[in-house]
């Protein structure tokens, strides 16, 4: 095709692109990941299995999804983007039948990894690559975090509309009510395909003979690049990084982080369940996922700002504050007025401190590690965060049954505490080496 008749597409045909990542991000990721916390506690109940039995669920899904994330990454390279997107979709609305057809543990388990290796195709791996097509320049910081808000937006609303569902196929309290019918999952794999489908129809990634940019917007974000490029900090290789003992203790710390998260991210609603009624859980879930927009929008500012040390101490004391309103929680019987107050104050603390493992992964591997390396260091950190998540689901299950909610609570806040404490006393050994190193190859360059 003729230059001339090539056109630059529009901004706003591409933050449309955004919006459709958005939707992908609330319904269909917000029904495979998000409101599975929700489903706890009516399972346990009505299949009798142990909590810690069941949240073997998120290890077993973190663990496959982890290692089924760069075969998606090179898949993507190869075949068409919307049929990746869509056996994503049917992945995931698929294990939501498997749901409701199991009755043992092992049929949960398949159904939970078959739904978080359906994320990755249209989320984990999904999401990233439609906006580095179509925001290949600039803008693609804000596109990235416009279109990762789509969960905190999603929880808005899945919250208290799945505890609605889910309160008309249930009998008996919140404490010890079971499920009447599997029907909700039913429901939820229906939702889940037919808004798959629709944005499905519309998502894709440029076509050849598009253009994203003018010549001079091309031409200035190059300068741009190169300028940015000879003043920052290109840092060490991916294997000089791993014979640094301050990473390791980094990785330690974020590892030991994951281990209190994942009790707090998977672990919430069960619990909270046992406290208070499942409207008041999803009012509760809704605000978590408000909170969670400005704390993602925050984030960013917050590390320009104030760097890595400064940023994590803060989310830091967010989280413990939210683990502290949960540990409050449990000294109080069932239906007690301050267990919402208190379960507002951990939706708010808890949601303004997401930015620390949604974003910060991302921030901190370049900011302490350099440009040189940054995909392979993100690879690293991020996979110290993973195996903590994975370990502390089934972990709070384990020490709650043997002792009480109470005790799980305070060894989460013991594991959130250390691990920030290693993270932020390494960064700062780590940024000290990189100011050391740095003037040792200004010297070297002038000599």
């Amino acid at each position: 095709m003729s230059n001339d008749r090539q056109k630059v597409v529009s901004k706003g045909y591409k933050y449309f692109m955004v919006f459709l990542c958005m939707l992908t991000q609330a319904v269909p990721y917000g029904i495979a990941q998000l409101i599975q916390p929700l489903l706890v506690h009516p399972l346990v109940n009505t299949f009798h299995f142990t909590l810690a039995s069941y949240t073997l669920i998120f290890t077993f899904g973190a663990v496959v999804g982890s290692l089924v994330s760069p075969l998606v990454g090179k898949a993507l390279q190869k075949v068409n983007f919307k049929i990746l997107y869509l056996i994503g979709i049917c992945l995931s609305a698929g294990a939501y039948v498997i749901f409701g057809i199991s009755t043992k543990l092992p049929g949960f388990y398949l159904a939970g990894i078959i739904c978080m290796v359906g994320s990755t195709f249209y989320s984990g791996q999904g999401v990233p690559w439609i906006i580095n097509h179509w925001f290949p320049f600039k803008g693609r910081g804000v596109a990235l975090g416009l279109a990762f808000c789509g969960g905190s937006i999603g929880d808005i609303f899945l919250q208290p509309i799945t505890q609605e569902i889910l309160k008309h196929f249930m009998t008996g309290n919140t404490k010890t009510g079971h499920l009447t019918s599997m029907a909700p999952f039913f429901i939820f794999a229906i939702a889940l395909l037919i808004v798959g489908l629709i944005i499905a129809a519309f998502i894709r990634v440029p076509k050849k003979d598009e253009i994203l940019a003018s010549a001079q917007e091309v031409e200035q974000n190059r300068h741009e690049a190169a300028q940015k490029q000879a003043h920052e900090f290109q840092g060490w290789s991916g294997k000089q990084v791993l014979h640094m003992k301050w990473f390791w203790i980094f990785s330690i710390g974020f590892l030991i982080i994951g281990l209190g998260l994942a009790s707090l991210n998977e672990d919430y609603a069960a619990f909270l369940d046992t406290k208070l009624s499942l409207t008041e859980v999803g009012m509760i879930g809704s605000v978590f996922g408000l909170a969670g927009i400005i704390g993602n929008i925050s984030g960013g500012y917050l590390f320009d700002k104030f760097g890595t040390a400064k940023s994590m101490a803060y989310a830091g004391i967010m989280l413990i504050i939210a683990i502290l309103m949960m540990i409050f929680i449990s000294l109080h019987p069932y239906g007690d007025r301050v267990n919402f107050c208190a379960g507002m104050g951990w939706a708010f603390t808890s949601g303004l401190s997401v930015f620390s493992y949604m974003s910060g992964p991302a921030f901190m591997s370049k900011s302490l590690f350099g440009a040189k390396a940054q995909g392979v260091n993100l690879g690293y950190i991020s996979l110290a965060y993973a195996v903590g998540f994975a370990i502390g689901a089934p972990l709070f299950g384990v020490i709650k049954g043997a002792t009480s909610f109470t005790t799980a609570w305070c060894c989460t806040t013991f594991f959130v505490a250390i691990g920030f404490i290693l993270l932020i006393f390494a960064a700062i050994k780590i940024k000290q080496m990189q100011k050391k190193y740095c003037r040792q190859q200004t010297k070297y360059y002038f000599r």
